[in-house]
Formats: C-alpha cells, structure tokens, sequence
C-alpha cells in the first residue's frame, strides 16, 4: 500500500510539471501576442523574439527585436541627424512627433505612479495616525512596500530618480523632474497627500 501511495504521488507530481509546464509563454506565443496589440503592421521575420524568461506563474518577459529604418539628415553645421523613423509598415514618423509622444505617455505613467505613492502614504497615515517619517523615496518605499502600496516606485517613467520633499513638518510632496530632467520649471511633475 505504502509503494503504491508514492507512485501515486510520484504521478502527481509529474501531472502537476506538465501543467505547469504547459502554461510556460513560448517565444511563437509571445510574438503572436504583441503583434495582436496592433501598434503597427509588421509582416515576416520584422519582429523576432529571442528570449522569454518566466517570472513567476503570471507574469513573463520577452526579449525581441524590431527591423526599424531611420532616415539621416545633415544639419546646418554639416552633422547627421536623425529626423525620422520607419517601422515596417512603410509609414515614417517624424522623430519630434515619436519623441513627443512617449513624453506624453511618460507623464501620464508618472502621473499614475505618484497617485499609487500618495495612496500608499495615505493608507500609511490612515494606519499609523502620522504620515510616514522617511528622508528619502528610498525610504519612503521600506515603509509602504508591500503593506501600504503593491509595487515599489522609485523612478519617473523617464527613468530618474523620484524626489521626496517635505513641505511642512507633516506634509511631503513627491516630485519627477518631467521631461526636460530639470527641476524647477513648467514641466515637473508634484504630487502631495
């Protein structure tokens, strides 16, 4: 009865690594699936995935690359300068008009990231009775995360460190220095509890 138990477990355990197994992203799925987003037409082998690494059961990262074409020109004191970009649909864009719009998504994503970090200070307060008493965003983020906030956020979308400020003795304010990466001007970006 005892050997025939462990089989049986035995055969569990290999039940359960082929189903787990099976729900692994392969690099045709995740192709197949960034293609689906539709954000510009791409035929053949334009679009390769290399690598997918599993991080976890629910989440996954591919690691592809995209055939693009960028066209040069030389500017006035004689240098080559990039002014516009194709995909492989064929259609150029303006190199000004892309940049533009990733500053536009990177502000809305920055935007996003304070509202989770003045919510994670605001559970924070509603739990301790006191906004939490961190010099930095660094630790800031030790004292929300995981309890106060699910992700740890500690950079704009552009990649810079965000800037805790104190502004009262109980207030703070949490800053990304906006587009330009200059603090101070019309571009930065504040959030406060």
């Amino acid at each position: 009865m005892t050997g025939y138990r462990i089989i049986a477990l035995l055969a569990l355990v290999c039940c359960l690594a082929a189903c787990a197994s099976s729900r692994k992203l392969s690099p045709d799925t995740a192709r197949a699936r960034i293609l689906k987003l539709g954000l510009m037409e791409i035929e053949g082998k334009t679009l390769e995935v290399q690598k997918v690494r599993q991080l976890g059961g629910k989440h996954a990262v591919a690691e592809a690359s995209l055939n693009m074409v960028f066209q040069l020109t030389r500017n006035s004191r004689g240098k080559w300068e990039v002014e516009a970009v194709r995909f492989s649909d064929g259609n150029w864009v303006q190199v000004e008009t892309l940049r533009q719009s990733l500053d536009l998504t990177r502000e809305r994503q920055t935007r996003q990231d304070l509202s989770r970090l003045v919510k994670g200070i605001q559970e924070y307060r509603k739990v301790h009775g006191e906004y939490p008493r961190a010099d930095n965003l660094s630790g800031l983020n030790d004292l929300l995360f995981p309890r106060h906030m699910a992700t740890s956020i500690r950079f704009d979308a552009w990649g810079r460190p965000l800037i805790l400020r104190r502004t009262v003795p109980e207030g703070l304010q949490i800053l990304s220095p906006g587009a330009d990466g200059i603090r101070g001007n019309e571009d930065d970006i504040s959030l406060s509890p």
